[in-house]
C-alpha cells in the first residue's frame, strides 16, 4: 500500500504571532504534515480552499469577517474530506465543543501546548492513512495522488459547466472508471457525488443570499433543468429549493 507523503494544513488565525508560532511548531515536529497556507479569516480561507489540496484546516474560533465555527460549518458542507482543528481560549471552549454538528475533528485549548498539539495530529495522522492510503498503479506511470488533486480542482472551478466524466478522464488519459476509483479512495466519494455537493452547496448559498429566481439558481449551478434541479436538491437535502429558502429566511429573521 501506498501512503500519501505529506499531509496538507491550512492554519487560519488573526494574530500574526500567534500565526507565526504555530507554524513553528508544526514544522518543528517529525511528522508528515505540511503547511501549505496561512489566512488571517474565513473568507481568505475558503479562497485558498478554493484553489488549493488541503487535508487539514486548522482554525481560531474568534477573527474577523468569518468566525472558526462559521469557517467550519462551510468547509464540512463544501469539502467534507477536510478536517477541521479547532483553537479556543478557555472562555470559548465549552462554546466551540458543541458544534459537533459541524463535524470538527478535535479541539485545542489556547495558548497551545506544543505536546498536545503533536498528540492531535498524530491522531489526524491516523484518520488520514485510513482514509487517503491507495495501491499504487505502476502501469498509469504517474502520482494517484495529483490527478485526484487535478481533478477535483477542475471540479470545484467548473461545476457550473455541463459535464461529461469520461471526456474528463480521456484528457487525462485514463478511464472514468478508474478516475471513479480514485475519489472513491482518496475523498471517500464518487466524481459525480463531489460534484453534486459542490452544486448543491452552492444553490444553498444562492438561495439564502440572493432573490434570483429558483429556475436561475439552478442554471447557475450547473442545471439547467429546473425539475432536474429540484428533484436532486430534495434528495440532498430533504426539501425543494423553495421550502428550503423560505425556512432559512424565516430563521435569519
Amino acid at each position: 500500500m501506498k501512503k500519501i507523503s505529506n499531509y496538507n494544513i491550512l492554519l487560519v488565525e488573526d494574530e500574526p504571532l500567534i500565526l507565526k508560532s504555530l507554524e513553528r511548531h508544526i514544522n518543528s515536529l517529525e511528522t508528515c504534515f505540511k503547511v501549505v497556507g496561512k489566512s488571517s479569516n474565513g473568507v481568505e480561507a475558503i479562497d485558498f480552499l478554493n484553489h488549493e489540496n488541503v487535508h487539514v484546516v486548522i482554525t481560531d474560533i474568534r477573527m474577523p469577517l468569518m468566525d472558526g465555527l462559521t469557517l467550519a460549518q462551510t468547509i464540512h458542507e463544501r469539502f467534507p474530506h477536510i478536517l477541521t482543528i479547532i483553537m479556543s481560549g478557555y472562555a470559548d471552549f465549552e462554546y466551540a465543543r458543541k458544534a459537533l454538528k459541524y463535524h470538527v475533528f478535535e479541539y485545542l485549548l489556547k495558548p497551545l501546548n506544543p505536546e498536545e498539539l503533536e498528540d492531535c495530529l498524530n491522531k489526524v495522522r491516523v484518520h488520514l492513512d485510513d482514509s487517503f492510503s491507495i495501491e499504487e498503479d505502476v502501469s498509469l506511470g504517474r502520482d494517484t495522488q495529483r490527478i485526484v488533486e487535478y481533478a477535483a480542482l477542475y471540479l470545484r472551478e467548473h461545476y457550473m459547466e455541463a459535464i461529461d466524466f469520461s471526456t474528463v478522464s480521456i484528457n487525462m488519459g485514463f478511464s472514468s472508471a478508474y478516475l471513479t476509483k480514485l475519489f472513491n479512495r482518496y475523498i471517500g466519494e464518487s466524481p459525480l457525488k463531489y460534484l453534486t455537493n459542490i452544486r448543491i452547496n452552492e444553490a444553498k448559498h444562492l438561495l439564502i443570499n440572493t432573490s434570483l429566481p429558483i429556475q436561475k439558481v439552478g442554471e447557475k449551478v450547473g442545471y439547467p433543468d429546473q425539475f432536474h434541479f429540484s428533484k436532486t436538491f430534495r434528495k440532498l437535502t430533504g426539501v425543494n429549493p423553495t421550502c428550503y429558502r423560505k425556512e432559512q429566511t424565516a430563521k435569519n429573521s
